[in-house]
């Protein structure tokens, strides 16, 4: 079964129990918590056992399921550090903190952490970056999966896995590791959809908003992703994941007047439809 869950930074700032609670009025089954605004990244390294029975008295108390801990990248001493980094050392230590997060996602009973996918460090050329970060992710994945949960990162226009191929490349050299797929990233560079589709073999999560060639987070109607598609090669693959709406708005979306929560009903709704049409 296909499931639908709502990012926790869709709508703005917010206490906790004023974004779940929102988010529960909109009604939405699960939620994708982030770690910036939502539950603090450093207060869940700080104290994952209290940030966790935060969680699941939110839950209780909204009768909302977790879906996804939006991480992204982990900090050490609220430094982030990316996992192609060369300092063996730090990362290190890094790896010590994302330990205390898994302690908290398995604790409160998030079915999985999306982390970073690495960056390029161009003193070490794009090579290096990759074998650093695979490296990395390979403790990462085993580390989340000794935690019950599963892990995994998003292929994104910022990361070492901006093109469909690395992405693809990425997912067959670190066994076990998911993709948190967002389409929009490789649409707005026009690589054809179909390219990008062969990473839903590798997916385990998804984020859902529209976008066109040279348009990042356009308005549903104008969209060129086809998620029609999209859902029928799901289904055919008998997936079992999440879809979390994410659409926030940046100083662009906000000056032309666009609405998150219309355009996140909007996807929900579209989803909806596609996931009967589409009913084994």
């Amino acid at each position: 079964m296909i499931g639908l869950s709502c990012h926790s930074r869709n709508y703005g700032p917010g206490t906790p129990d004023e974004i779940f609670a929102f988010i529960k009025r909109l009604g939405y089954e699960y939620i994708d918590v982030d770690s910036v605004g939502t539950i603090r990244q450093d207060d869940v390294i700080e104290n994952p056992k209290k940030q966790a029975q935060l969680v699941q008295e939110l839950t209780a108390k909204y009768d909302l399921r977790l879906a996804e801990y939006f991480l992204g990248t982990v900090a050490v001493d609220g430094i982030s550090v990316n996992n192609s980094q060369p300092d063996t050392v730090l990362r290190g230590k890094m790896l010590d903190n994302f330990a205390r997060i898994c302690d908290y996602a398995q604790m409160a009973g998030f079915r999985s952490i999306m982390g970073s996918a690495g960056a390029l460090h161009k003193e070490l050329g794009y090579e290096r970056s990759f074998d650093n970060a695979a490296n990395t992710l390979r403790e990462m994945v085993a580390m989340a999966a000794a935690h019950g949960i599963s892990f995994h990162v998003e292929p994104s226009r910022a990361s070492l896995l901006n093109v469909p191929s690395q992405a693809m490349l990425m997912a067959q050299t670190v066994e076990g590791l998911k993709y948190t797929l967002d389409f929009l990233h490789f649409q707005v560079n026009g690589y054809d959809q179909q390219e990008t589709m062969e990473l839903l073999n590798y997916t385990g999560h998804m984020h859902a908003r529209q976008a066109a060639v040279g348009w990042p987070k356009c308005p549903f109607e104008h969209g060129e992703i086809d998620f029609d598609a999209i859902i029928k090669r799901l289904r055919g693959l008998r997936w079992q994941g999440i879809i979390a709406m994410e659409f926030w708005n940046g100083p662009e979306e906000e000056a032309a007047g666009m609405n998150p929560v219309e355009q996140t009903l909007l996807m929900r709704y579209h989803l909806k439809g596609l996931i009967k049409k589409y009913e084994c």
